[in-house]
């Protein structure tokens, strides 16, 4: 028969030592609050609460929550309970009928798990700040203690840090006190891990803590790692214990953001090197700092609550947790429930995050975890999820050990990693480079973008990663694999650069020296700018001469005397030096200044002087040597169509020095460590002074559009400002081929993505931006978008024709203002923002126009300032900055694609 009334919750049951009573730990309703020991009787009688009036929680122990069960002491005349007292579960003694509770083992730092008793003697499991727990006897009578295990000493050479007592009062006069653990011998400013306990109403304590050897690990290490009992935590008083109900994250945030505060003004914690963790509640909590607060530079989110919604109808304790933590049901207050969940505010998250969670987790159903991390993922957030098979919500307390030892390998791994390791250095860890999850990520978004085939490529020192997915050809169904050979395109121009710079080293060659120094056969249509022109104009694209002749001259050796023999029907289009325009034209004439000066043909200058130093096997510059290996071939696609073999595989041998280079990914890895180690191969050869190779990075012009590529040009590479962090590369298109190079000098870090059609620009921004944040921690640029509300321009002097070789570009009016049209993520098109009355026509001319499937695209252009816009083409996801600018000449221009174009007309 039911004993007790029928209302109420209990926790844990023992007998009263009369045997006619039952001890309960619990309460006699079902809200939140502090659980009591009440005497239940057996046969009749109301209940008693025995703890009335001790604003204190009873603990009768279990996974997590140290304590014990409530036992009769002293022939039954007395209770022993434990309480919970600033985080620290004690021992309590008081007579059986209730009354006053004499603490009998207390004291900072010293947490009781188990209690046994037999006569005047107690028995107990005891932590302290420096024992993770010996079995100590206590005498009533008499308080006094005897420790009867040793379990410690097998850890007699390993010494534990004790944490430091903190107490930080926030901006409402709350106190929240905790734990600094922190290496004493340390000083200045360190990285800090802010590690939320889970609950929300267990709490941290000063002992030593076996569930978490990774705050020793990292204190060890020289980090800080703060442990806090905001409002909500136990042992603080049945007020403070219910002072977040119905307010998760919001009324608790600023006991966790303050006390950092004060850590930093105060010198102890590094503000850039700020990492958070928690598992459960912590793990809530831990999206939910992270979506509303950047300061983090890593997380590790355990056991993860990030939507409450899903959460109030997935859990095991959906209803108690709706009913007595977040005051109700989600549809009776679902604008509560988006303010408080993390999920509603997770785009606005940049923290690399680390998702660990147990499989198997009732109490927190995986899919919490899942929905963040891809969240997280799709929006180029570094994340990683890592599911541990069989695990319940527990699994970090009674899982198996290789579990819980891989857990705190990862979590040391990943915060080090993104926040910086050894105390004030300022140097940041390595995640380690795991080709298998590269591989995987290289096929999930070369599907989405619709990429027949790809290598990925990424060296970092003398490590190496490479993964390839796809095919080769969508008409053969070869295979891509690690050594498939794709065109490279224009990072060809960096080869030839490299050459160039060869020949200066040599003494043969001056940048600034007159191109018709060395080619005194060149003509030009303008005189003016022949003799103007420069090799550090052709370098930087600076030259003026219209860049996309692509004229076939012949398969010979002097293909590329042909090509500049008829430069002199290339228009000029601006004065050399003036502006800067995407130009292969000069490219070319790079090649053949190599000719000249070395008396072999570029492509021999390529494999004697580049190739065979560099030990490069797998790169070659004429269609007859791809044969002899697994080459890609280009594809295009024509409206929304899938990508189909382009009828043409290469462009013109004259072509070669500006974009006729087939390599691996490998190789080209190897050809950008060459300048990444100032000149040197693995094996010490030197094929470039350091001087050189340093003068190649650096700026030599500005750009007309930063929006583009990089913001500015050196010799040969393309310059990035990214988060601050200078980047060197090269993008690379031919015929349905597309290939992306990125270096990072100052992480030692090279990346390169070589393609074979389909939206593979997007393919590289998605995948890079995702490389460099959880390798470097570096953010890419990200493309420019079209504003909420498109600014007011005088359109009508945008209006004309800009022509140059192999493009026309016509600004018509759009006289409605038509709404342009954006991508949604099944590849259909939206409804976009408004354009400002104008569209863009582009027409490929000239030789190009045979080997593209639409040689007319047009789209509207959307205002960004009165000279800046941006175009989304048919068929894009992307948005491409359109710039109007008139240079020193005060001719006007456009800015498209990396061409300056003049107006025409």
């Amino acid at each position: 028969r039911p004993a007790g009334p029928g209302e109420g919750t209990a926790y844990a049951v023992n007998w009263a030592a009369d045997a006619d009573a039952l001890l309960v730990v619990g309460r006699t309703d079902t809200a939140l609050g502090h659980a009591s020991l009440l005497r239940v009787p057996l046969h009749g009688g109301a209940d008693v609460d025995l703890t009335a009036g001790l604003d204190r929680n009873v603990m009768p122990g279990g996974p997590g929550y140290p304590g014990a069960l409530p036992q009769p002491a002293a022939g039954g005349s007395r209770l022993l309970l434990c309480l919970r007292e600033r985080g620290c579960t004690h021992v309590y003694a008081m007579d059986a009928d209730g009354g006053d509770a004499r603490p009998l083992v207390g004291g900072a730092g010293r947490v009781v798990s188990g209690l046994s008793t037999a006569v005047d003697t107690a028995a107990f499991v005891l932590a302290t700040p420096t024992s993770y727990g010996e079995i100590v006897t206590v005498e009533l009578s008499t308080g006094r203690e005897q420790v009867l295990t040793r379990h410690g000493a097998a850890l007699g050479e390993v010494e534990l840090l004790a944490p430091q007592e903190r107490e930080f009062t926030v901006s409402d006069g709350t106190t929240v006190h905790g734990w600094l653990l922190r290496d004493p011998a340390v000083t200045g400013p360190t990285p800090l891990l802010l590690d939320i306990h889970g609950g929300p109403h267990n709490a941290w304590n000063g002992a030593a803590d076996p569930f978490h050897p990774y705050h020793q690990v990292l204190a060890a290490r020289g980090w800080s790692v703060l442990l806090l009992n905001p409002r909500g935590s136990d042992g603080y008083g049945a007020a403070f214990f219910t002072a977040a109900r119905g307010a998760w994250g919001a009324a608790d945030a600023p006991d966790f953001l303050e006390p950092l505060d004060t850590l930093v003004a105060e010198g102890t914690a590094d503000p850039r090197r700020l990492a958070v963790a928690g598992y459960s509640y912590g793990g809530f909590m831990t999206c939910y700092l992270t979506s509303r607060d950047n300061r983090f530079a890593a997380a590790v989110a355990g056991g993860v609550v990030s939507d409450l919604t899903s959460m109030c109808g997935t859990s095991d304790q959906a209803h108690p947790l709706a009913a007595t933590e977040l005051g109700g049901e989600p549809w009776e207050n679902r604008e509560r429930y988006a303010e408080l969940s993390p999920y509603a505010r997770v785009e606005h998250v940049r923290t690399p995050t680390l998702v660990v969670h147990g499989a198997a987790d009732e109490r927190c159903p995986v899919g919490q975890a899942e929905q963040w991390f891809t969240a997280l993922r799709v929006r180029g957030v570094p994340a990683r999820l890592v599911l541990y098979p069989g695990g319940s919500h527990l699994f970090l307390l009674d899982g198996p050990p290789s579990h819980r030892a891989d857990l705190a390998r990862r979590v040391v791994d990943w915060v080090e990693c993104h926040a910086g390791s050894g105390a004030g250095s300022g140097r940041t860890a390595r995640a380690p480079l795991d080709a298998a999850h590269w591989e995987a990520r290289l096929g999930e978004l070369a599907a989405r973008h619709r990429v027949p085939g790809a290598v990925l490529g990424i060296s970092r020192g003398g490590e190496l990663a490479l993964a390839a997915c796809g095919v080769l050809n969508k008409n053969t169904g070869v295979r891509a694999t690690e050594d498939s050979l794709f065109q490279i395109g224009s990072l060809t121009k960096v080869w030839t650069a490299t050459l160039i710079m060869q020949l200066v080293e040599e003494g043969k060659l001056d940048l600034d020296a007159p191109v018709s120094d060395v080619l005194p056969e060149l003509r030009l249509s303008d005189p003016r700018a022949l003799e103007q022109l420069t090799v550090r104009h052709l370098l930087t694209h600076t030259s003026g001469i219209d860049g996309d002749i692509f004229t076939d001259t012949g398969r010979g050796d002097d293909c590329l005397q042909g090509y500049v023999d008829q430069l002199i029907t290339a228009a000029q289009i601006h004065p050399p030096g003036v502006t800067f325009s995407y130009c292969n034209s000069g490219f070319v004439l790079a090649g053949r200044i190599v000719e000249k000066l070395t008396g072999m043909s570029w492509d021999s200058a390529v494999k004697e002087r580049l190739c065979s130093p560099l030990g490069l096997t797998h790169t070659v510059t004429l269609p007859e040597e791809a044969l002899r290996f697994r080459t890609a071939m280009g594809h295009d696609a024509e409206g929304g169509q899938d990508p189909r073999p382009v009828p043409v595989w290469g462009l013109p041998r004259s072509a070669g020095p500006a974009g006729l280079i087939t390599a691996s990914a490998a190789d080209v890895l190897a050809f950008a460590r060459m300048h990444l180690a100032g000149g040197t191969t693995a094996d010490g050869t030197r094929v470039l002074s350091e001087r050189a190779a340093h003068a190649m990075t650096e700026k030599q012009v500005d750009l007309p559009d930063v929006h583009t590529l990089g913001d500015s040009w050196g010799l040969g590479w393309i310059r990035f400002d990214a988060d601050g962090h200078r980047m060197l590369g090269h993008d690379g298109n031919t015929i349905g081929q597309s290939a992306f190079l990125r270096l990072l000098p100052e992480q030692d870090l090279a990346v390169t993505l070589l393609t074979n059609g389909g939206s593979t620009h997007d393919l590289y921004l998605e995948l890079f931006t995702e490389i460099f944040a959880e390798l470097a921690g570096v953010t890419l640029p990200q493309p420019l978008q079209p504003p909420a509300t498109p600014a007011p321009v005088d359109a009508g002097r945008h209006l004309g024709r800009y022509e140059r070789a192999g493009a026309r570009i016509e600004i018509i009016e759009d006289a409605d203002g038509s709404r342009t049209e954006g991508p949604r993520t099944d590849g259909s098109r939206r409804a976009g923002p408004r354009t400002a009355g104008l569209r863009l026509r582009h027409t490929v001319t000239g030789p190009l126009a045979d080997l593209v499937p639409e040689t007319v695209q047009e789209a509207g252009l959307v205002p960004v300032t009165d000279d800046l816009f941006v175009v989304m083409l048919p068929g894009s996801r992307s948005w491409t900055p359109v710039t109007f600018y008139t240079p020193a000449t005060g001719e006007p221009y456009v800015h498209f694609g990396v061409r300056a174009t003049p107006k025409v007309s």
